[in-house]
């Protein structure tokens, strides 16, 4: 576990207990609040997370979404991931467990109905935010192309990432020089060329999210870091050797 742990800190750009903080702007009006978030790993998986909810005036109207996902420390790719989602009225959590060695995913979707679905998925599938951190270690040189297979509730669609350019942000956490990423799918999970998803990266080694423009449960809105706090690679090592397994 510790070489695997290792191997992992020095293969990507963020390590346990990173987080990024962002104020989200509906309209020109602060309606909310966001984090993505590195967890701390288990018997050679790390959970990553992004949390958004309603702020300020919006708060009156409470929604919430959290979207997770388990990754395997060697290939990056999710074991489990999972939406939670509340809104006025209705709840919904959606999970996905993969089974790498069947290429399958078992698909449950638990709302007004609670369904379990089983279905085929290609090697290398991702969701959303696994999605986002398999870009963080990726080339991001204007013009590239990253394709990924990207698993939205039961539907497999292949999703081309375009890096689009390079662009000076300036962020409540100051003034960054990022790459602008587009992804034609939302945190929502729906795939869409025309209102796509698109992530602004620091362009330099630590690859961190300045700002986000996506489909929010508010509605279509951006996401600007207002907070960075560094992951802490001595971190995995001190989960090291407490006998996790992954997660079921």
């Amino acid at each position: 576990m510790l070489a695997l742990t290792l191997s992992l800190a020095a293969a990507v750009p963020y390590a346990p207990d990173e987080q990024m903080d962002f104020s989200i702007d509906y309209l020109g009006v602060t309606m909310g609040r966001a984090r993505i978030a590195v967890g701390r790993p288990e018997g050679g998986f790390l959970p990553v997370m992004l949390l958004a909810r309603t702020t300020g005036a919006a708060a009156v109207i409470d929604v919430r979404e959290q979207l997770s996902s388990v990754l395997d420390v060697n290939t990056g790719l999710p074991r489990l991931f999972t939406l939670d989602a509340v809104e006025p009225g209705y709840r919904h959590t959606d999970t996905a467990r993969f089974d790498r060695k069947s290429n399958r995913a078992t698909v449950r979707e638990k709302g007004k109905y609670d369904n379990t679905y089983d279905i085929t998925v290609p090697p290398g599938t991702v969701d959303f935010v696994a999605l986002v951190f398999q870009l963080r270690t990726r080339s991001l040189e204007p013009g590239t192309n990253h394709v990924f297979p990207v698993l939205f509730g039961r539907k497999v669609s292949r999703v081309t990432a375009t890096v689009e350019g390079r662009e000076k942000v300036s962020t409540p956490a100051g003034e960054f020089s990022t790459v602008k990423v587009r992804v034609p799918t939302g945190l929502t999970g729906k795939f869409s060329e025309k209102n796509p998803t698109y992530v602004w990266f620091s362009d330099d080694a630590r690859r961190i999210v300045v700002r986000l423009s996506t489909d929010f449960a508010i509605g279509r809105a951006e996401a600007e870091l207002s907070a960075y706090r560094p992951g802490k690679e001595e971190a995995a090592a001190a989960d090291v050797g407490r006998g996790q397994t992954a997660p079921r």
